[in-house]
C-alpha cells in the first residue's frame, strides 16, 4: 500500500531507507517516507520476522504499544497501573532484539515503552534511538512522555 501511494504521488513522497535518501528527498522538496512498525508484537518474538521487516524496508520499530509484549513493558506500567509490570523493562531476549536492530541498522523507537524499558535500551544500544511521538514529561505531564533523567541518558550514547 505505501509503495503504491508513494508511486502515485511521486511528486510529493519519496521512499527513504537511509539518512542519505532522507537528505536527497529533502533536497528535491519531497517528503521522505520511512517505513516503521508500531508494536514489537508484530515480530512475534522472532529474529527472522525482524529481519524480514528490515528486508521489506522497515527502518524503525516502536517496541510496544498499549500492551506489554513478552520481552518489554509498555508505559502504562509506570502510572496507576504499576501492577501491570511483567518484565521490569527488557528481558534478556528483548536485549538481544535491540542488539539485532543495531546490527541491522534499524532505529529503536522508544515511544510507548515504560521508563525502565527506555533505560534498559539506552544502556545497551550502540545506535541512535528515537521517540517518534513522545514529548518531554517536564513540559507535558503525561504517562507517554519522557522524563528528564531518561533524556539525559541520551547524551551518553
Amino acid at each position: 500500500l505505501m509503495n503504491r501511494i508513494i508511486a502515485k504521488y511521486s511528486d510529493v513522497f519519496q521512499r527513504a531507507t537511509t539518512a542519505e535518501e532522507v537528505r536527497q528527498a529533502f533536497s528535491v522538496k519531497r517528503i521522505a517516507s520511512l517505513f516503521g512498525v508500531e508494536d514489537g508484537q508484530a515480530i512475534e518474538s522472532s529474529f527472522s520476522m525482524l529481519r524480514l521487516f528490515y528486508q521489506l524496508g522497515v527502518r524503525y520499530m516502536t517496541l510496544t504499544h498499549n500492551c506489554n509484549i513478552p520481552w518489554a513493558d509498555q508505559n502504562n506500567v509506570d502510572g496507576v497501573n504499576s501492577t501491570l509490570i511483567e518484565n521490569n523493562g527488557l528481558t534478556e531476549f528483548g536485549k538481544k532484539i535491540i542488539i539485532e536492530m543495531n546490527r541491522l541498522g534499524m532505529l529503536v523507537d522508544l515511544s510507548h515503552v515504560s521508563k525502565q524499558t527506555m533505560i534498559d535500551v539506552l544502556n545497551i544500544t550502540q545506535s541512535t534511538v528515537i521517540f517518534s511521538h513522545s514529548s518531554a514529561y517536564s513540559l507535558c505531564n503525561h504517562i507517554r512522555n519522557v522524563q528528564d533523567d531518561v533524556l539525559e541518558l541520551i547524551v551518553s550514547i
